[in-house]
């Protein structure tokens, strides 16, 4: 008897003994989701974990039954039985909360959110198809957007590269660097060229002032770029192409226990100088652009853990500045040195039902320009200007029992500028502000989410600003989707410290330009795993945009040849744009955007004003994209087709430069080789070698090339067993 219960209980400890259990969580597209909380319920047993960056967790349990429970903010709960024997790897799929639509978005409202939810225009650029378009540049992958127009002072990977989104100038658009904003104190332009498009997993551009959950500047829309995390692979790239071009970039990344780890360095240097058309007299001639020289080096490192994430993103570029072309055959020897150090932590701690996130950043930008061609005062231009921004953002998700969302945030930067332009200057801004959500239904036939924005900033050096914002999205919550979009709000822009401290110039007394705006819009949404056509979309949104007290630099009443800055200008920015996809079956996709837009002052400056209700200057009356996308087993062919409208030159609107069309075609295949992977690429950029300019006396290259190659070894990791 004695024996046969001491079997007994050897069996059921056997029977009982602990094993580990890993999950990987994924979503529809097969990407990781971070920060899914992970339950494993059994008799006189409970764990509780939450998932990394990788979507990965571990789990002790018994063996036996057990019931598995997920769940996250962003989808669907999951729940299921399952019965573990051994040591195993389960891979668990999370439905999002409306169908997949390709696209999550986490800047149009501070959370992940599906873009066909929210109330704005929303584009997300991923990491794919940039890469198959194979840009040298962040600008080539940002003039695919649609209602973006790209200010380019001479189309080599250095020169200067300005936004225009919407209709509005480079100054009301907002860039972040993973959610927090990297956008200069000093001049309020951001240079695109600063960015390098090889550490980028995604893009996202939001159409619509965002003022109400960014703060200042936000006016015309945000971008927000997000730096790759990717684990487990070594990557080579090597990149050639014309004017000298010579590009090298190595990637490597891995894990060490719970700590995964990635690093990225990038060279791109070449002579720059290529050939462009000038007319001269009822003639054009070849002639070759000068003083085009770059020489760009970046590195980037992200470290990452189940809840932390720190990165390192570092450039360094030394440029030639061509003269402008306004006389024939122009040389000079002007150059430009920028170095940039952007350092960024995120932390997030999530609980059962709610979720802690805090971001940080420290930034230190160096620019130095010589220019000894233009004498001024007996001798050349030598100036300098460096800044430093400390930045950092701190959110609390949680959902109410009235099933209401709310975010809660603080925010709070500190900025400092030296240079020998401008007064030392420095500014502390800090932002309280709210989000909040209300989905409402009716039996399941309609969904509606209401959305409320409110923000306030105090500024040390021109006070305080409080603004709002209203959403409603409307829709259809099943395939195919159709949803309206509405949202209306208030804006402003902070004069910038060249605007109040520039030497002899600056004006202390400015006030923050204010706006208001509404845009309204719908999207439409199909897939099918069975027909011919596999996905359509097609968004279409009207927008309108004031803007009151616009800071303009002009001629002192008291000295015309000193130029300060006042506030003056009333502009009105309105227009419709359309954005649409298609993907027929696996090997085809036609994409495209085209927007008509308007933007004209309405004030009159003085009582024979000329320039009212004219165009304002380099804001294209019309901008459009079509892209095409042929995959045929392992080979490729991309073509994108960019078109600009006509753009005035002056503000009386009686000198233009010509809508021009250029047409970028990359050819290319994958190859795979037992732990080998990777592409050979082609690209020939300005196909139809258009003559062109975005700017006045600063040409665009002609037909251009460029030649890739990369290789790619993945990491084997060991998987127990795989249950889906």
């Amino acid at each position: 008897m004695k024996a046969w219960l001491i079997s007994i209980l050897l069996t059921i400890n056997v029977l009982a003994q602990d094993v580990t259990v890993e999950l990987k969580v994924i979503d529809e597209n097969k990407t990781a989701v971070k920060d899914a909380i992970v339950e494993i319920q059994q008799i006189n047993n409970r764990q509780r974990s939450i998932t990394d960056s990788l979507g990965l967790t571990k789990l002790i349990a018994k063996t036996g039954d057990a019931k598995i429970t997920i769940r996250h903010l962003s989808y669907r709960q999951y729940k299921s039985n399952l019965k573990i024997n051994t040591d195993t790897l389960i891979i668990i799929q999370l439905s999002t909360r409306l169908i997949k639509l390709n696209e999550i978005t986490v800047t149009a409202t501070g959370y992940k959110a599906n873009t066909a939810e929210v109330a704005n225009f929303v584009e997300v650029i991923d990491e794919e198809t940039f890469d198959k378009f194979l840009p040298n540049s962040f600008s080539d992958i940002l003039k695919t957007g649609t209602s973006i127009y790209i200010r380019d002072y001479g189309g080599t990977p250095a020169q200067l590269k300005t936004i225009s989104l919407r209709g509005t100038g480079s100054e009301h658009t907002v860039f972040m660097l993973n959610g927090v904003r990297i956008s200069s104190f000093q001049n309020g332009v951001f240079d695109l060229s600063l960015i390098p498009a090889d550490v980028i997993e995604r893009i996202e551009i939001i159409h619509s002032n965002m003022s109400s959950l960014y703060g200042a500047d936000a006016i015309g829309g945000v971008v927000n770029v997000i730096t790759k995390r990717k684990n487990n692979f070594t990557e080579f790239n090597i990149a050639t192409g014309s004017f000298g071009t010579r590009k090298f970039n190595f990637n490597f990344s891995g894990s060490v226990k719970n700590l995964n780890y990635l690093a990225s360095f990038t060279r791109n240097y070449g002579a720059g100088n290529f050939h462009y058309k000038y007319k001269l007299g009822n003639n054009e001639i070849t002639l070759n652009r000068k003083n085009a020289h770059f020489n760009i080096s970046d590195f980037y490192i992200n470290f990452s853990s189940q809840n932390i994430s720190f990165s390192t993103l570092y450039l360094r570029s030394a440029r030639g500045i061509p003269a402008p072309t306004t006389k024939f055959d122009p040389s000079n020897t002007a150059t430009q040195f920028d170095e940039d150090i952007n350092l960024t932590l995120s932390i997030t701690k999530p609980f059962a039902s709610s979720i802690l996130k805090a971001n940080f950043l420290f930034k230190n930008s160096l620019l130095k320009y010589t220019n000894n061609d233009l004498i001024i005062a007996g001798s050349g231009i030598s100036s300098y200007s460096h800044n430093l921004l400390f930045s950092g953002v701190i959110t609390y998700l949680f959902k109410t029992n009235f099933d209401l969302l709310l975010v809660p945030g603080f925010e709070v930067s500190f900025g400092i500028a030296n240079g020998n332009s401008f007064e030392k200057a420095k500014r502390i801004n800090t932002g309280l502000f709210l989000t909040a959500e209300k989905k409402l239904e009716v039996q399941s036939l309609l969904t509606t989410r209401i959305y409320i924005m409110l923000r306030n900033d105090r500024f040390s050096d021109f006070g305080n600003k409080f603004i709002y914002k209203i959403g409603i999205n409307s829709g259809i919550p099943k395939n195919p989707l159709l949803s309206l979009k509405f949202s209306y709000g208030t804006g402003f822009r902070a004069p910038t410290f060249n605007d109040l401290y520039w030497y002899g110039s600056g004006n202390k007394n400015l006030k923050p330009e204010t706006s208001k705006s509404y845009d309204f819009g719908f999207v439409l949404f199909s897939e099918s795993a069975k027909k011919f056509i596999k996905e359509f979309k097609f968004e279409a949104s009207i927008f309108n945009i004031d803007i009151t007290n616009r800071i303009v630099w002009l001629p002192s009443e008291e000295n015309q040849n000193l130029w300060k800055p006042i506030n003056i200008d009333e502009v009105n920015s309105r227009g419709i744009e359309f954005s649409g996809e298609i993907a027929f079956s696996n090997f085809l996709k036609l994409s495209g955007n085209f927007s008509i837009s308007q933007s004209i002052r309405k004030n009159k400056r003085t009582a024979d004003d000329a320039t009212q209700n004219k165009q304002l200057i380099y804001i294209p009356k019309s901008t459009g994209n079509f892209g095409v996308h042929l995959s045929f087993e392992k080979m490729f062919l991309l073509l994108q087709t960019n078109y600009v409208g006509l753009r005035y030159t002056t503000e009386t609107n009686d000198r233009w430069l010509q809508p021009y069309v250029v047409v970028d075609a990359t050819f290319g295949f994958n190859y795979q080789v037992k732990l080998f992977s990777g592409s050979v690429k082609f690209s020939i950029k300005n196909l139809f070698n258009e003559n062109y300019e975005t700017i006045v006396g600063y040409p665009m290259p002609l037909r251009n090339y460029l030649v890739e190659f990369s290789m790619q070894i993945k990491n084997q990791t060991k998987q127990k067993g795989e249950v889906k």
